[in-house]
């Protein structure tokens, strides 16, 4: 038997808030593999006008969003705790964000134009690595802390909200950025045919 929408058994729908976020950042994860494993470079570095975000850089913003719940909001970490730095991807890629946009966040909300042109054309190779190794840190957390801590004020960046209100904050915003993508790929495809 399946649940409602027809993908899963009932027994699998989840019970718990945890639960929930857990299952909304699987499909996460799945749309997030959907659209990187046809991305080419001229994809990814797609962007609709000069003053837009490429598709590359979308898929980025928010995977650093949710590296920065993971490890400095959920826990109040340092830059140096975000995985992009951890796992070494800032020192591959030349590529440090400390200290820019929002808050000094480097997750693109808040950059200058001049900033977001700085950004390298990643690879959907890294982004997906990226991806990949932040959600499982997040899958990590949701299933080893209790309901009280989920509910209770996430200590990093000022202690202000929850740890759940923050992960379904981001993940909501995550969602909007693949519908983002599909339309900026939407997009492209149009101007190839139309010969611009």
């Amino acid at each position: 038997m399946t649940d409602e929408t027809g993908r899963g058994a009932i027994a699998a729908t989840p019970h718990t808030p945890a639960g929930a976020l857990s299952a909304w950042l699987r499909d996460l994860e799945a749309g997030f593999l959907a659209r990187a494993q046809n991305l080419d470079a001229e994809r990814l570095a797609f962007r609709p006008d000069p003053g837009g975000n490429s598709v590359g850089v979308t898929l980025w913003h928010f995977t650093r969003w949710l590296d920065v719940v993971a490890h400095r909001v959920w826990v109040d970490g340092e830059a140096g705790d975000e995985l992009w730095h951890a796992r070494g991807w800032a020192r591959q890629t030349g590529y440090d964000p400390s200290g820019l946009g929002h808050a000094g966040l480097g997750v693109v909300t808040g950059y200058t134009l001049a900033e977001v042109n700085a950004i390298p054309n990643f690879d959907a190779v890294l982004l997906t690595d990226y991806f990949g190794s932040v959600a499982d840190d997040l899958q990590d957390l949701l299933h080893s802390n209790n309901s009280e801590t989920l509910h209770g004020i996430a200590p990093g960046l000022g202690g202000q909200w929850s740890r759940y209100t923050w992960i379904s904050v981001v993940l909501q915003g995550s969602f909007g950025h693949l519908g983002e993508i599909d339309a900026l790929l939407a997009m492209r495809q149009r101007n190839l045919e139309a010969g611009r």
